[in-house]
Formats: structure tokens, sequence, C-alpha cells
């Protein structure tokens, strides 16, 4: 299981850049991070190598987050990999409310899933054989 962060960043960029930057002022290392403008706000998700000092250094600074558990899944580096893997999810009812990806290792991919019934999609994705759930 992994946890993913979210933050709601009003304003320009360099708000977006020094809400961030204070996960490494007390050694938090990014393992994924995407970022969208919505609207006059960036929306920031990401996961960390360390969620409980996430949690911390966000308190301490005063910034409001949000956090879920999301799904990890490796699966082969080929194409259509993503597509099967989320085609089973849907298939089996359930919602994917974002997804990318985490790292490429080799032969292996390892993508994101926030759903909506996490522990439905945990228990449908240990069925796909060519997967692995982190």
């Amino acid at each position: 299981m992994a946890t993913e962060f979210e933050l709601t960043v009003p304003g320009s960029t360099k708000d977006l850049v020094n809400s961030v930057a204070v996960l490494a002022e007390h050694n938090v290392n990014l393992s994924t991070v995407a970022t969208a403008r919505v609207g006059d706000k960036y929306v920031v998700k990401f996961l960390t190598g360390n969620e409980d000092e996430t949690r911390t250094s966000f308190m301490k600074s005063d910034i409001a987050f949000k956090e879920r558990k999301v799904l990890v899944l490796n699966v082969h580096n080929r194409p259509g990999e993503w597509v099967k893997a989320a085609r089973y999810l849907a298939n089996a009812g359930v919602e994917i409310e974002t997804s990318y990806l985490l790292s490429r290792n080799g032969d292996k991919l390892c993508f994101v899933f926030a759903v909506g019934d996490y522990e439905k999609a945990k228990k449908i994705a240990s069925q796909i054989t060519e997967c692995s759930v982190d």
C-alpha cells in the first residue's frame, strides 16, 4: 500500500514550488509528482519515501493537504499493459480517479491508480496474473 498526498496551491508557480520545497527542507524525497493548473490554483499529487515525515512536515508548516491509499501495480513493459490493468478494474466496477507512471525498471512498469474503492481494486488487481501489487 502507498499513500498519495495532494496539495491545492493558490497563486503563482513560485507558491507551488515553495509548498513542495517544505518536503526537501525536512529531507523527504519525492517518489513521483504530478502537477496541473486548474483555474487559479495548482493541484499537486505525489508519493514520498516517508509518509509520516510528509504529514509532519506539512502540519509544522501549516500547509493543508489530503491523503489517500492508492494501488501501485507492476506490469510488463509492453504496449497495452496499462490498458489491460485499467480495463480489469473498470470491468469490475472500480472507478479510476487518477493514474500515472511511478517508475520503469527494466521490463517492468509501475503505475499508481487512485480509485474509488481501494479494497475492491486491490482484490481485483491481485487476480491479474500479469500484475503484482505493492
